[in-house]
């Protein structure tokens, strides 16, 4: 399981990496990472995780293991919403988003770690 956490760490580098470039692989880089982070503690703490790369179920998944990660998902929604759209659109349509957009995702990445710090220590 340690390799979600080692590839959730190689695309947030990227991600941040981006920035100067691609605002849009920053979205893309960001939410690879995010799904990954989810599943590495689902993984750490229940031996599996779902196989979906959507992050409203895996965030729902993760409040059964911790309450406040639903609140987190729903105070952040707008950019999760976000973000899963790039999932999509960064690799097949010709979209770009805005390096603001780009800096909400870098920021939400880092409250994600902040928040959830003590499984992925």
């Amino acid at each position: 399981m340690e390799f979600l956490k080692e590839n959730a760490e190689y695309f947030e580098r990227k991600a941040f990496e981006a920035i100067k470039e691609k605002p849009k692989f920053v979205l893309f880089f960001a939410e690879q990472a995010l799904q990954l982070y989810v599943k590495y503690i689902l993984a750490k703490e229940l031996d599996d995780y779902p196989k979906t790369h959507n992050l409203r179920i895996l965030f729902q998944k993760l409040a059964k293991i911790d309450a406040k990660a639903e609140k987190f998902y729903d105070e952040n929604a707008d950019i999760f919403d976000l973000l899963e759209e790039a999932y999509i659109t960064a690799r097949y349509l010709d979209k770009e988003y805005s390096v603001k957009s780009a800096e909400k995702a870098l920021a939400l990445l880092e409250k994600f770690k902040e928040e959830f710090k003590r499984w992925l220590a």
